[in-house]
Parts: structure tokens; sequence; C-alpha cells
């Protein structure tokens, strides 16, 4: 959370929020590919991973799932390079930056299996080190090409993201040398899912990540159209502070996603399970979310001058992790009943939110307006999430007080995003989380409960070590 805090602002009082705003929209296709082209094999990865422990197994299913995916993404590569050099085809940046964004995304899908595996895994302490290597790669690479290059930022930029996630993609592939050692998988052809099962349950993600992963850049796409590369990159500034909030999205899910497959094969009529991690997440995600809109002023004067605006495009944006981490705890019925084409539907309805919301605000409003529509569209994601998987595997998540909390979160976020810092913000973040205590006081005693349950366990391993 740290190294992500600093990167940001050092970053951005190095460029202008205009090579800012292309260094994003470069990375806006780089995701997009890598989405697309992983042709839903990365789920399917995830789905099958643990129906047996041996390696094996694993090592088998891995190269079921990576095989064609590498095989696309290297040809596709290929083809975008020659379609740049010879300019058969007008792109949007330079020869060299279009030969990196090729670069950029092979070595991105393959670093996303390899993720993948160090998660599903539970390695939590080699994906956090990856994860911190990758950051600091970035910004150390970043300042010294800044520094040498100073009259090609964006090229600057663009060869230090590339060569972070080059170093990444080898350090974790290294980490797990038996996983990977796919010469070996001739001899196990019979011991894993066959390919035709695999890619049943892959295809429905190649349209629904890819739909997925539109509606997460139709804002920039959006901002590109209508506005410039400055407020592209203003607006992309303050969406980096949220993903700093987002690291408890992230750990949280690291963890949560495999360990709901694994509790419901062992015990699939529990459902206490997934209520209680639901109720817990809500109310530090909303917490963190109301926290950081009350400091906005403060992070948006990290970044410099020329990013200000952040402060006022922030408070929606909290929605992103605050929507999705919790719609993980109630998505389980999509996945534990195998209907992964539910997903499109999940996609297509919060992609169509936000290209309507877009297309009339941002021309209106600009990053606010972007701001405000992502934000509504996360909350349709969330609902749709959650209505499609109770109707395969119901679960009672208490919706109503949810919801309700949710519309007093709005209310805040919109006074926040165009209204100045008052003592008016203090005071309502206090009645706001005031509200959130009462409303989930059952859960918050139940934490209070576990926390002394857990202090006592370990006094007392400590009294039985001693």
């Amino acid at each position: 959370m740290l190294v992500g805090l600093l990167t940001t602002p050092v970053i951005t009082r190095l460029v202008d929020p205009v090579e800012y705003g292309q260094l994003s929209i470069f990375m806006m296709y780089s995701n997009l590919a890598v989405m697309i082209l992983c042709l839903g094999l990365d789920q399917a990865l995830v789905r099958f991973y643990y129906q047996d422990d041996s390696i094996a197994y694993k090592r088998a299913l891995l190269f079921r799932c990576i095989k064609l995916p590498i095989i696309i993404t290297f040809w596709s590569s290929v083809i975008i390079i020659l379609l740049s050099v010879f300019k058969i085809v007008s792109f949007e940046f330079t020869i060299p930056v279009m030969i990196l964004l090729s670069v950029c995304v092979f070595v991105q899908l393959i670093y996303r299996f390899s993720l993948l595996l160090v998660r599903l895994a539970y390695k939590s302490k080699k994906y956090s080190f990856l994860n911190v290597l990758q950051k600091l790669t970035y910004v150390v690479l970043a300042v010294g090409l800044l520094y040498f290059m100073r009259n090609n930022n964006l090229l600057a930029l663009v060869i230090a993201t590339v060569s972070s996630y080059v170093v990444c993609m080898i350090v974790s592939i290294l980490m797990q040398p038996e996983e990977w050692d796919l010469g070996r998988v001739g001899n196990e052809e019979n011991i894993v899912i066959p390919q035709r099962d695999l890619l049943k349950y892959a295809i429905p993600f190649i349209l629904s990540m890819s739909i997925t992963q539109l509606f997460h850049a139709i804002d920039k796409i959006s901002l590109n159209h209508f506005c410039t590369y400055a407020e592209v990159g203003v607006y992309s500034s303050a969406m980096t502070l949220v993903q700093v909030f987002a690291i408890v999205q992230t750990s949280f899910n690291t963890v949560w996603a495999p360990m709901q497959v694994e509790h419901y094969t062992k015990d699939p009529e529990d459902h206490s399970f997934y209520k209680k991690a639901n109720q817990v997440i809500t109310v530090v995600m909303f917490f963190l979310g109301l926290s950081l809109i009350l400091a906005k002023d403060i992070f948006a004067v990290l970044l410099g001058n020329k990013y200000r605006e952040a402060a006022y495009i922030l408070p929606f944006l909290i929605f992103n992790p605050i929507m999705y981490t919790i719609s993980e705890t109630t998505c389980g019925g999509i996945v534990f009943m195998k209907k992964s084409k539910m997903q499109i539907v999940v996609a297509v309805g919060a992609c169509i939110t936000n290209i309507i919301g877009n297309t009339l605000l941002v021309p209106a409003l600009g990053c606010r307006g972007a701001a405000i529509s992502t934000g509504i569209s996360y909350i349709v994601f969330f609902s749709l999430r959650t209505f499609i998987a109770n109707k395969y595997y119901y679960t009672d998540f208490n919706l109503k007080k949810f919801y309700l909390f949710t519309a007093i979160t709005c209310v805040y976020a919109y006074c926040n995003t165009f209204y100045k810092f008052g003592i008016w913000t203090i005071v309502s973040y206090i009645f706001c989380v005031v509200i959130l205590l009462v409303m989930y006081k059952d859960t918050i005693f139940w934490g209070i409960q576990s926390g002394r349950s857990m202090i006592e366990q370990l006094k007392k391993r400590q009294k039985s070590h001693d």
C-alpha cells in the first residue's frame, strides 16, 4: 500500500497530465487485449485447480489452459508489429510504443497465469512480494528513464512498465519450477480435465471478460473521445489513488476466490460462511471508502498542482472497489453451478449503464461525469451479479440494509464531488460512520469477539511454548 501510495505522486510530479493520460490509454489497450486473449481459460484454471492435489495434475492443467492463449497472443503480436512497422494501419501511438504494446500483452498474459498459480496455492507472501516488486521496478526505472529521455516521457514510462512486467514474470515462474516444468506434461495427459470441458467452461468468459474490460475502460474511452489526454491523465491519477485503497480489495479477492470454491467443494450446504464474509467485508469496505472521501484533498495535494481536480473525481470512484469486492461474496452461485454464461449478462448490463452514463455526463461534467457514471454502473454490476447468483444458490445477504447504506454513501459522495471541503464534510462523515456501526452492530460485535478469541489463543500458545 505504501509503495502504491508513493509511486503515483512521484510520477505525476515528473510528467504532465497529457503524458500520464497517454500511458493510461496504453495500459487500457493492453489490459483489454489480455482479457480477450486469455480465452477465459484463466478462469477455467481457477475452477478446476482443486479437483486433484497432485503437482502432475496442476502442471498438466496449466499446460492445457495456457497453450492456446500463448499461441494466439504470439501471432497476434507479430501481426500488430508488422502492421505498425510497415505502416499498413495507422495506430494511435508511434511505432516503438506499438511494438512495446505487443510485447506487453504477451508478457502480461503469461504473468497472469503465473500469478494465478501463486494465488491458488495461497502463497500470500510470494504474491505480495511480486506486487511490491512490480511497483518498485516500475518507479525506479521510470524515474531513471524520465531523467535520460526528457524529450519522450511516454516512451520512458512505457519501457518502465513493460520491463517491470518482464521482471515479475521471470521471478514468478522461477518461484514455481515444478508447476512450470511443462516439458513433462506429455506423460500426464490422461490425468487432466479434457480440453473440451475446459473450453466449454471458458468460452463464455471470452465475451463476458471482454465486455467487463470494456466496462472498466469506457470512462477513459469517453474522456479520450469527448475531452483530451490531459483530462484522461487527471482522471487516471484519481483512479490510481483509489487503487491504493483497493489493496484491501486485491488482498481479499486473492484469498477469497479460491477459498469459496474450496469451501463449497467440501460443504455445499454451509451458506453461513458466505453470509458472514459478506457482512464483514461490507463494513470494512464502506468504512475505508468513506474515510478515503474524507481525506481526498490530502491525496490530491500529493499529486501536484496540475492534478488537483482529482479530489473531486475520487468520491464516486470508490464504488469500484467497494461494489466489486462485496460482490465477490455474493456471486458464488454463478461459480458453484458453473453458470459462466451468466457473467455475460452481468457484464452487458453494467457496460450499457456505463456507456449511457458517460455519453450523457462526460460532455457536460467532464471527469466528474465519468466518475459518477462509473460509480453508478458498479452498483448495477453488484446488483446483477448478486441477483443472478441467488437464483442458483440462494443466500440471505440482507440486501435492504445494504442498499440503504449504499444510498447514504452516494449522497455523501455527490456532495464531495461538487462542494469544497468544510466542517460539514467532517460532520457528515461522522454521521455516515455512526449509521454504519449501528446498522452492522452484530457483525462488529462478532468481529470484536473473534479478535479477542484469537488473541487469547495466541497467548495460550505462547505460554505453552514458554
